[in-house]
């Protein structure tokens, strides 16, 4: 996995507020901990995937499960994960930070909600730049 400079800085960042949030379940590490889980995730696709505009994240049966399900690309077809897509968002396990806690942080990064099949669209663009906008304050 290669990666850039504003990905592994977005990595250490999502590693410091998971940790803090861990010890001390403080409200705003959880909402960073959303951001950068979110900027992470779009950082992965992008690198994969340049053309990419959102990340379909699936909601489970139980509250709080999300999954990583597909990508829309720029002509709005949706297309499976790569294997290498799958493997990188799995290994970061970012998918698992966005439960409906801090839900009010990373739904407005979604462009869309389809309440039938409970799939979110996780808007890359919003949630790369969400990720260094944090990053920076």
């Amino acid at each position: 996995m290669s990666t850039t400079g504003a990905e592994a800085a977005i990595r250490t960042a999502l590693s410091e507020a998971l940790t803090s949030y861990l010890a001390t379940g403080n409200a705003a590490d959880d909402y960073a901990l959303a951001v950068y889980s979110c900027s992470l995730a779009a950082h992965v696709v992008l690198r994969h995937d340049p053309h990419a505009v959102a990340l379909v994240i699936g909601e489970g049966d139980s509250p709080n499960w999300r999954s990583t399900c597909s990508v829309v690309g720029v002509d709005g077809t949706v297309r499976p994960l790569t294997d290498d897509e799958n493997d990188d968002l799995d290994e970061d396990d970012v998918v698992s930070n966005l439960v409906d806690g801090n839900a009010a942080v990373w739904r407005p990064l979604c462009s869309r909600f389809d309440c039938r099949s409970g799939e979110y669209h996780l808007d890359l663009v919003k949630a790369r730049d969400a990720g260094t906008a944090q990053l920076a304050s």
